[in-house]
């Protein structure tokens, strides 16, 4: 290894264990949210069965979400302890990931390899639309979606597979098919993809491509799937939340589906322009680590492999925004984006990987270079965020235990049952990013500043996170805010 590998292997071990330092500490800080204070106090009353069950009959069919969830509350109720899950869920999100991308890139992972794989995660989880997403414990698994599905396909496309990857493919399988609705219809179509492409390969021939192993694989999987969607659309609490019309505006007409799809995919593009810095460096890191590796797979036909590549993105994006769309008539939820913004850095790192084959043979210097100075840069974005997150996290943690103190304190001294205790609002947690430090700049009024986690709190009047936080402490009061 020469010198420029050694620095630049260092420089990207560094700034990896920054993120993870950063996103320790923000884990340590977090407080769970009222719908986390919700499923703990119903997961202390009834069984992880019973949970999904409600869940499945007043709420939704995301049965295995649920499962999930009552997993990890029930955890929680045992430990008392929370903050390592959103680790815990990152570093199974690296692990689906890596053992995904092995096998379909064929290759021995070595450092530079598993600490790529790690940036291109841990950006993922900073450039996220809805970063408070990774710290919400009855959300976490938006974050699994995508390396889920990419660990599956490396798994199916391995002609034999041991006990432990079969029984790793059928809870995928079933993660994928029962944990999220709107992606499961996205990862059958990329599983049609991939049957076409087999079929293709054999000019065509059904027979041919049938006795293939992999294709039959991928047949049973995407039907166990399918199976699991169905149960997933048929639950009652699915119907019973699409009747709150004030949530969800359905569009009526095709100008406006048309009008929402322009929204929706606008809107996205808008959020992640501002991350592009972040993923042009990430796809230098990429391409040292994996360059040879795509150079081998897509050989010379460069062009045929970028206008499939565009048509396939382009599909993906439009099943990812169309749940938005006919729910919220446009743009909707933050976090429904989560995988699309996995798969957008996916795709604009290939593109942008493809762009630097062409000139690595006359660049390799400038590549170096630029790969060392991007990696400073980013060691210093980390170095800042953890120095002024790491004090507003802790404001924010401080502000919330100390009002439970002080309501213990209270419930102590024996208050009416039918009482309202008046409380300070908990301090806000704020945090800074690249599109907001733009915005503020170009003195744009209306550029409302992020926050690192899911904010919540009680309103003048006790509310509904008023009555899930009482009842999870076992307060015999309400609570509301205090009048200014």
């Amino acid at each position: 290894m020469n010198n420029k590998n050694k620095v630049f292997t260092g420089l990207l071990i560094g700034l990896n264990f920054l993120f993870v330092i950063y996103y320790i500490v923000l884990a340590i800080y977090s407080r769970p949210h009222y719908d986390d204070l919700h499923f703990l106090w119903k997961l202390r009353e009834m069984s992880i069965f019973d949970y999904v069950k409600d869940m499945y009959f007043d709420r939704s069919g995301r049965f295995m979400g649920y499962y999930i969830n009552g997993l990890v509350f029930k955890t929680i109720l045992l430990t008392g302890k929370y903050w390592f899950f959103p680790i815990l869920f990152g570093i199974i999100g690296v692990i689906l990931t890596i053992i995904g991308t092995k096998r379909l890139l064929k290759l021995n992972y070595g450092i530079i390899q598993i600490n790529a794989v790690l940036l291109f995660y841990n950006l993922f989880v900073l450039t996220n639309i809805d970063f408070p997403v990774f710290f919400w414990l009855c959300a976490m698994s938006y974050y699994l979606l995508v390396p889920s599905m990419i660990c599956l396909i490396g798994l199916l496309l391995t002609k034999e597979n041991n006990v432990f990857e079969w029984v790793l493919m059928v809870v995928l399988t079933l993660f994928l098919g029962g944990g999220q609705e709107a992606f499961t219809p996205i990862v059958l179509f990329v599983f049609g993809v991939l049957l076409l492409a087999r079929l293709r390969n054999n000019n065509w021939n059904f027979k041919l491509t049938w006795q293939d192993v992999r294709v039959k694989k991928i047949t049973i999987i995407s039907v166990i799937m399918i199976i699991a969607l169905l149960v997933v659309i048929v639950a009652p609490g699915n119907y019973n939340r699409l009747t709150d019309t004030e949530q969800f505006r359905q569009p009526e007409t095709l100008v406006q589906y048309i009008r929402g799809f322009v929204q929706a995919i606008g809107m996205f593009f808008y959020f992640i322009t501002f991350s592009i810095p972040y993923y042009a460096i990430l796809s230098i890191v990429l391409f040292i680590a994996f360059g040879e590796n795509i150079r081998q797979i897509i050989g010379s036909n460069i062009r045929q492999v970028l206008i499939i590549s565009i048509i396939v993105y382009s599909v993906y994006l439009l099943l990812s925004v169309f749940p938005s769309v006919y729910l919220w008539g446009g743009f909707g939820i933050q976090r429904n984006y989560t995988h699309l913004v996995f798969i957008s850095m996916l795709f604009f790192s290939f593109w942008m990987m493809l762009l630097l084959n062409k000139f690595i043979d006359k660049k390799y210097i400038t590549l170096a270079i630029s790969s060392i100075a991007g990696l400073i840069f980013l060691i210093g974005v980390m170095v800042v965020n953890i120095y002024s997150d790491s004090k507003s996290a802790k404001e924010y943690a401080n502000s919330v235990d100390g009002r439970i103190m002080n309501l213990i304190e209270i419930q102590a001294n024996n208050t009416s049952k039918d009482s309202i205790v008046t409380v300070t609002p908990i301090l806000t947690p704020y945090t800074t990013s690249v599109k907001y430090n733009i915005l503020n700049v170009l003195g744009k009024t209306k550029n409302p500043r992020p926050v690192l986690y899911y904010m919540s709190d009680t309103d003048l009047a006790p509310n509904e996170y008023s009555y899930h936080f009482t009842k999870f402490y076992n307060f015999d009061f309400q609570i509301q805010l205090e009048r200014e």
